[in-house]
């Protein structure tokens, strides 16, 4: 049995190779440097033979130097891609981020088994929270689904926009990250925020009172019971996000 592929094929399966590689080391959950590369190279070439189709009935280039440049271009569009996802998926580990930062728990801080890096608690915590409900609420499926469509929508001739329109593209992005995060944390931040006016009223009104010695104790359980009664909601928030991500990158198609 011999099985013969096209060359049109060939060219169109390495150039959604590159962008596949490109986009699996940049968009989470696949980013996670605790994945294998095998794994991720398994999953770009899934994915790049899958999208092979797509790609080789668009004006693929003959020539060697063509197709370098090809690869490239496919490769900056894989990061851009993976970036933009990557911005909206983790405002959730950057609300968990600010919620150290108002509970005082931002000090201690440990390595996560999943970035390698070192995270505060909650980061951490709001991190492998995100990791699972990207599995659990099927949002990784509509992650890769999405980036499957991006080989429709962006072929190998890409769309007329200006480096200034993708600029002011990514800096809204970076802006909305820090708004939606904000957004997620504030009611535990909030409550956070009430607590140190409590404390400080007190110390006023008791001078007496060290409030040192409870106020830290008591910031971190009522920033643990906040943050137990706030993850009820991050399910919708990350469906929400995962959502917005993809309607930014295909609202123009």
């Amino acid at each position: 049995m011999t099985v013969s592929l096209s060359p049109s094929f060939i060219i169109a399966l390495v150039l959604a190779f590159a962008r596949s590689v490109a986009w699996v080391v940049v968009c989470p959950p696949f980013s996670n440097v605790s994945i294998p590369s095998k794994v991720k190279i398994g999953l770009a070439g899934a994915i790049a033979f899958l999208a092979a189709g797509s790609l080789q009935h668009d004006a693929l280039p003959q020539s060697d130097a063509g197709i370098m440049v090809q690869i490239v271009i496919q490769a900056v569009v894989g990061v851009v891609l993976g970036y933009i996802v990557s911005l909206f998926v983790n405002v959730v580990v950057g609300a968990g981020s600010l919620i150290d930062l108002f509970s005082g728990l931002n000090l201690p801080q440990a390595i996560d088994p999943l970035s390698q890096q070192q995270t505060p608690i909650f980061g951490q915590f709001y991190n492998l929270v995100l990791t699972a409900l990207l599995f659990t609420t099927g949002s990784v499926v509509v992650i890769v689904a999405g980036f499957v469509r991006s080989f429709q929508a962006v072929g190998t001739s890409l769309p007329p926009v200006s480096l200034g329109v993708l600029a002011q593209t990514v800096t809204g992005d970076v802006v909305t990250f820090f708004a939606a995060a904000v957004e997620i944390a504030a009611p535990v931040i909030v409550v956070l925020f009430g607590t140190q006016i409590l404390l400080a009223l007190l110390a006023k009104a008791v001078p007496q009172i060290n409030v040192f010695v409870f106020g830290m104790p008591l910031q971190v359980t009522v920033a643990l019971v906040g943050v137990s009664v706030a993850l009820v909601a991050l399910p919708a928030d990350v469906t929400n996000m995962v959502g917005k991500a993809f309607a930014q990158l295909f609202g123009g198609f």
